[in-house]
């Protein structure tokens, strides 16, 4: 064995230069680059049958982006889009990018406490709104302030109330002219992020930020060797278009030609029923999902012999998922590392930058990648664990209206610290081995243990509390909840799995139960240790 090398920072290593990122308008340039796929089917609703073909959608581009800025909004403004996966949703996006707007994709499955704030923190004055979370929208709206909104329009169908199908209907006279901006600078994208602590903030994606992740995905498909079958040709959108992992895989599907088949929620009769009739070729997913898919046995009812690959994201997938998921369908799989705040995936395992057994992946076009002591920050060698920092151009521009937040994740050498725990090898694989901060991943999506503890502080008789990740084999991680009662006082537990339920997204719950302690273990500062919580529950089950 090689003896291991010192520090060193990790950088793409593909075979040529990777192209110059332009500066430009991104929704602009990307509509031109689709303008060729001509009448080929675009997007199709699953459930409905409903579809757009390339020239439908950038029809329905221009007649939108002509109403909303005939609406009054320009440069600068935010555009709350608030639906699950919907053909019209990428409509929505390329029509608020295109004018300099930002649009600030969110999860509809929020409560209303919880989008006001997503409203306050973007700015937000504007909104489309699916018909089934109006009245969610209507009551966070007016948690913020009666004069905030300026208008709504409804994916669907509500008396009295304007549908984005009416403004693409109407006849639009001139609207104003397009104003000029900075594409390096203009946000584009707002996506919600709990970033490394506390309550979820806004992360601000920029033209140029946006158009890396598209040239480094575009760089990298071209690497495969010639007569490589198209495994994006018919992609199921199962993953959510406002989670930036969804929003990549739909980017990355539109540039090739391809055919994106939107469904909303998972269900496995609705999954396979799916894959066999529109003949879908690529299923991106997340671990809970593909943990199902290598367990169950309904590979057998159905003809899923146009399915090509999976790939898993947004959370790691344990090894021995991975390749039982390859075992029982028969089909390649993959996965990648990535965050919001650097505009998608960082690193992938699989294709064509190799693959190896239990690795994050090797790092992508354009980016950087260190790894660092956590209490010098200096860098370490290989095989060293230390936090993970990443750089390149896709960074974010930061958290909005929240400098601070900005500060601690950014450095001044323009290092995004990562808050997860990793190293790397002598091939420059990449491997995670925990999260330095106490963001608890629930099927991929990111819960605030600040949040939560908050919302428990607040109840009578709770004189302190910590909530923790546990692992959970349907989720991934379930938050559980440490709770230290004040003196004297009897909580009930059902009522403290009731007071979090009634606050949060199901996600967000206390699956992970309710724990009485009479202390919590907390270092010379203070602080709580989590892990040692943590830890003491896996070694307790693994007892079981």
């Amino acid at each position: 064995m090689s003896e291991a090398r010192g520090p060193r920072i990790l950088q793409w290593e593909g075979p040529v230069p990777v192209p110059p990122i332009p500066n430009t308008n991104f929704a602009s340039f990307f509509l031109n680059v689709v303008a060729q796929h001509g009448e080929a089917v675009a997007l199709v609703d699953a459930a409905t049958g409903k579809r757009h073909t390339y020239g439908d959608l950038q029809h329905l581009v221009s007649r939108v982006r002509n109403g909303f800025a005939t609406a009054g909004i320009g440069v600068g403004e935010s555009v709350l889009l608030l639906t699950s996966n919907h053909i019209d949703a990428p409509v929505v996006l390329f029509s608020v990018m295109l004018m300099g707007a930002a649009c600030v994709p969110v999860n509809p499955y929020l409560t209303s406490e919880e989008l006001a704030h997503v409203i306050r923190l973007s700015g937000a004055r504007w909104a489309v709104v699916h018909e089934e979370v109006l009245k969610v929208a209507e009551e966070a709206f007016s948690l913020v302030g009666t004069d905030v909104l300026r208008k709504l329009w409804v994916l669907g169908d509500v008396p009295g109330r304007k549908s984005l199908a009416s403004l693409i209907r109407t006849e639009m006279t001139d609207p104003p002219a397009a104003e000029e901006f900075d594409p390096s600078t203009t946000v584009a994208m707002m996506p919600f992020s709990s970033g490394t602590t506390g309550l979820p903030k806004g992360v601000m994606l920029s033209h140029r930020n946006i158009m890396t992740s598209y040239l480094q995905n575009k760089y990298v498909r071209e690497l495969n060797p010639p007569g490589t079958p198209n495994v994006l040709q018919c992609t199921l959108m199962l993953l959510p278009t406002y989670h930036i992992y969804g929003y990549t895989i739909l980017m990355g599907c539109l540039s090739t030609g391809g055919k994106a088949v939107m469904l909303q929620k998972f269900s496995p009769e609705k999954y396979f029923e799916t894959i066999q009739k529109y003949k879908v070729t690529f299923s991106p997913i997340v671990p809970h999902i593909a943990k199902f898919l290598s367990e169950t046995p309904l590979w057998q009812k159905y003809d899923l012999s146009s399915l090509l690959a999976f790939s898993s994201g947004s959370a790691p997938l344990p090894t021995s998922t991975l390749m039982n998921l390859m075992k029982r369908s028969g089909k390649g799989a993959g996965q990648g590392y990535g965050m919001t705040e650097v505009c998608a995936t960082v690193a992938v395992n699989g294709g064509a930058v190799g693959f190896k057994l239990e690795a994050a992946g090797k790092l992508l076009p354009y980016y950087e990648c260190k790894v660092v002591d956590v209490q010098t920050g200096e860098m370490v060698g290989e095989s060293v664990e230390g936090e993970v920092c990443l750089r390149g151009p896709s960074i974010m521009l930061g958290y909005v209206n929240n400098p601070q937040a900005t500060a601690d994740t950014i450095d001044p050498e323009g290092w995004l610290h990562s808050g997860d725990l990793g190293y790397y090898d002598e091939d420059n694989f990449l491997f995670l081995t925990d999260r330095l901060k106490d963001l608890i991943k629930v099927k991929g999506y990111q819960v605030s243990p600040s949040e939560l503890e908050k919302l428990l502080r607040d109840m009578e008789g709770v004189s302190d509390v910590a909530v923790v990740g546990v692992p959970n084999e349907r989720l991934g991680e379930a938050p559980r909840a440490y709770i230290v009662p004040a003196e004297g006082a009897t909580i009930d537990p059902g009522a403290v799995l009731k007071h979090v339920a009634d606050h949060v997204t199901p996600y967000k719950q206390l699956s992970g139960g309710v724990e009485f302690v009479e202390v919590l273990p907390k270092n010379h500062l203070g602080k709580v240790l989590k892990r040692q919580l943590r830890n003491a529950f896996v070694k307790r089950k693994s007892k079981l």
